[in-house]
C-alpha cells in the first residue's frame, strides 16, 4: 500500500513538474525586468597622418612644396559641421631673425591650386552622416631673398566648428 502511494505521489508530482514546465515554455511570463539607457555622446575627431612636416629650401627664394603629404580625416556624429586651417608665423631658431609671415604658408588638395593660410581658411564641410575619407594635402611656403638661413619653427592648426 505505501508503494503505491509513493508511486501515486511521485505520478503526480511528476505531472505537476511537467505542466510547469510546459507552463513556462509556452507562455512568457514576466519575473523580472530590467531598464535600458543608451547614451550617445558628441563624438568629432580630426585627424592627421603625421604630427610633422618639412620643407628643404635647397636653392633661391621662391615658392618650395613640402616633402610630406598629410592626410587629414574627419569624423563626428554631430549635425553640419566645418573644419578651419590656420598658420602660425614660422619663428627662426635664432628668435633676434625675423620670423617667416603665415601668409607665405598655403596649402592644396589637389596640387594645382594652393590656398594662403594667413587667417582661418574653410578646410571642409561635412554632415553627421559623412563617414571620414582621408584627405590628402599638401603645403607650399614661398621664400624671398630676405629670410636668413636656418631653422624656423610653427604650427598649423585644424579647428572642428559645429554649425548647428
Amino acid at each position: 500500500m505505501i508503494n503505491k502511494l509513493k508511486l501515486l505521489l511521485l505520478f503526480l508530482f511528476s505531472g505537476l513538474l511537467q505542466t510547469q514546465v510546459f507552463s513556462a515554455s509556452s507562455e512568457w511570463q514576466e519575473s523580472a525586468s530590467l531598464s535600458v539607457k543608451a547614451v550617445v555622446s558628441p563624438y568629432t575627431t580630426v585627424k592627421l597622418s603625421t604630427n610633422e612636416m618639412a620643407f628643404e629650401i635647397l636653392g633661391e627664394p621662391g615658392a618650395y612644396i613640402s616633402k610630406d603629404v598629410v592626410e587629414v580625416s574627419v569624423g563626428s556624429n554631430q549635425s553640419t559641421w566645418s573644419v578651419y586651417v590656420k598658420a602660425q608665423n614660422l619663428i627662426h631658431d635664432n628668435r633676434k631673425i625675423a620670423s617667416l609671415p603665415a601668409a607665405r604658408l598655403a596649402f592644396s588638395t589637389d596640387g594645382v591650386t594652393y590656398q594662403v593660410l594667413e587667417d582661418n581658411v574653410l578646410f571642409l564641410r561635412g554632415t553627421v552622416a559623412q563617414q571620414p575619407k582621408p584627405i590628402k594635402l599638401r603645403f607650399r611656403l614661398t621664400t624671398t631673398w630676405e629670410d636668413a638661413p636656418g631653422v624656423y619653427r610653427g604650427k598649423i592648426t585644424f579647428a572642428f566648428l559645429n554649425n548647428p
